[in-house]
């Protein structure tokens, strides 16, 4: 199998993986109203569910350096993929509110897992191959996240979830099985592939002198993204109805375009990478997604909201990926270990977010989404701060092409 043809293969299951994680993230948000009434649950039942659940993806997330470090991560993706799987499946049979918390915490554990393997993989791949892929993984993942919504909706309609989970289980064991076809870390890289381990020189002097702006800029990257995604996904419907002259419309549709907003700037980010360079790009893509917030909340009117969340959308799009492919690319060594620490701190923001907002928004949810300017006004100092650390000291890690 020529270099190629191996680069080829790899990518196109990666995609498989990606697509079935967001294909249950899709599957499980447009389920939630189904489940609370079905199971009769109140708002706190709901939030203590969602909180174990989102406890049990921080423990899964974190477990991923030292189950790595034993069988690889391969092996640690495709068991992490199928415990998602079966825990989607079992959820329909657990008629109580206990039981399906119980159920939710495991599936969580899973699902960590399941999402730092997979980005663990990717960060991999691209050092193997040098070519950038975690924005395009991504960009599959938005997809199949909206495919889930809407597949979703059409078999269940509003009145279950049953089967929807189940589908939902169906994917992540097909995304298992495409895992199990990856090639295994220990294997010995094809003639003429770059890794870390290859090339020596990727951590000289330089690579050590920017390790900890790579892990600043990371860390603030992933976990401010976190928050500002569960806050939108969370609250924004309902922000969006509390405007003046403003419904259910188009609070569906602000999440409409927030969603394919995502896929398409995640899908496009390849050429603005390779003529800015990573950290031009987060600052270009912040710039924008300030922009829309200050459009959403200032003007209120019906395509302000559309416009704000494309703005949105694309601007934080290829944000995340960007933080995966810096903090692996930056580390020869303990990169499982890193990226399975950096998606645990998103899992916690993307927890707190709501809570903090509800505080804050009791009264008005203007008053949470006034300060989302700030919160991506500190992302973006951060990032000019790595931009002017790396130009004062050139980073001589992996180099890689768009």
């Amino acid at each position: 199998m020529t270099m190629e043809t191996h680069r080829r293969r790899a990518a196109g299951l990666l995609l498989c993986v990606f697509a079935a994680m967001g294909y249950q993230t899709g599957a499980w948000a447009v389920s939630v109203p189904a489940i609370v009434a079905e199971l009769g649950m109140t708002v706190s039942q709901l939030g203590l569910v969602l909180a174990l659940m989102a406890a049990g993806s921080i423990v899964g997330s974190l477990t991923l350096g030292r189950l790595a470090a034993w069988l690889t991560v391969r092996p640690v993706l495709v068991a992490a993929a199928a415990v998602s799987g079966l825990g989607y499946m079992t959820l329909p049979l657990l008629g109580t509110t206990a039981l399906f918390a119980v159920g939710a915490t495991g599936t969580g554990i899973g699902l960590g897992l399941f999402d730092a393997a997979a980005n663990a993989t990717g960060s991999r791949q691209e050092i193997r191959t040098g070519r950038r892929l975690l924005p395009r993984l991504h960009a599959a993942f938005s997809f199949a996240a909206a495919f889930g919504v809407l597949a979703t909706y059409l078999v269940e309609g509003q009145q279950g979830f049953g089967w929807a989970l189940s589908i939902a289980g169906g994917g992540c064991l097909a995304g298992a099985l495409a895992a199990l076809r990856l090639p295994d870390s220990r294997q010995s890289d094809p003639s003429g592939v770059t890794t870390a381990e290859t090339h020596p020189e990727w951590g000289g002097l330089s690579g050590r002198r920017m390790a900890v702006p790579v892990a600043v800029v990371a860390f603030t990257v992933v976990c401010g993204g976190f928050a500002l995604d569960s806050t939108l996904e969370g609250y924004s419907a309902l922000f969006i109805q509390q405007l003046p002259l403003q419904g259910a419309g188009q609070g569906a549709l602000g999440l409409i375009m927030l969603y394919l907003a995502a896929t398409i700037g995640r899908a496009v980010s390849g050429p603005a990478l390779r003529r800015m360079g990573d950290w031009k790009t987060l600052l270009s893509g912040e710039t924008l997604a300030l922009a829309g917030v200050l459009t959403l909340i200032v003007d209120g009117s019906s395509w302000s909201i559309a416009v704000g969340m494309l703005m949105i959308g694309v601007g934080m799009s290829p944000a995340i990926p960007i933080a995966y492919s810096l903090l692996g690319r930056s580390r020869s060594r303990g990169r499982e270990r890193a990226i399975a620490r950096l998606t645990a701190s998103g899992y916690v923001t993307f927890t707190m977010a709501p809570v903090l907002v509800g505080v804050v928004g009791r009264d008005s949810l203007l008053d949470a989404f006034a300060l989302l300017p700030l919160l991506l006004a500190g992302m973006a100092s951060t990032v000019v701060w790595f931009g002017y650390r790396q130009r004062a000291a050139p980073w001589h890690g992996p180099t890689v092409r768009g």
